[in-house]
């Protein structure tokens, strides 16, 4: 039984790998393996298939889960916005995840990432719960305005007027 019958490649084909080989003086295994393993470094890492998660109840999220900052005033509403945005920060987890090929936390659903999932690293990178103290995050730069301005001002108006008046004189 010949190669070409063998595998079911054309003569034409089963001819030219034939020559290859007698041209390296090597078996005609030999130059398949090659070629395949050539094949296989040229192709890109199989990125994981999308898990089929079982459906997530609305409120998996629990008020524990969420880390509300002392200085928030309304807390129910910002435990609702932390809601409506975690499968949409899930998601871009799961793309950086996806295209790491770390497939243990791709794998994650969006009940275990309630419990686990912390934030985004100035690089980019999801973060666990578990990873606090153990990384450096830069101080957030609009924490630095806090207190520069006069919160107790609700009328902005009054101020410019103020300002105009110190500068040029008084406008009126």
């Amino acid at each position: 039984m010949t190669t070409q019958r063998m595998i079911g490649i054309d003569e034409t084909l089963a001819d030219e790998l034939q020559e290859i080989a007698e041209q390296e003086n090597r078996s005609l295994d030999e130059i398949l393996m090659r070629l395949l393993a050539f094949y296989k470094r040229e192709q890109p890492p199989t990125t994981p298939e999308i898990p089929d998660y079982p459906p997530r109840s609305a409120w998996s999220l629990t008020d524990e889960d969420i880390e509300v900052p002392d200085d928030i005033e309304d807390k129910e509403a910002y435990r609702a916005a932390a809601r409506a945005i975690a499968p949409k920060l899930y998601e871009k987890a799961r793309a950086y995840w996806r295209k790491v090929v770390d497939q243990e936390r791709f794998a994650l659903t969006d009940e275990e990432l309630d419990k686990q999932f912390w934030l985004f690293d100035p690089d980019g990178v999801p973060r666990f719960k578990s990873e606090k103290g153990t990384i450096y995050l830069p101080p957030d730069p609009l924490e630095a305005l806090i207190g520069l301005f006069n919160s107790d001002v609700t009328d902005a108006s009054i101020t410019v007027r103020e300002t105009m008046a110190k500068k040029y004189g008084h406008i009126d």
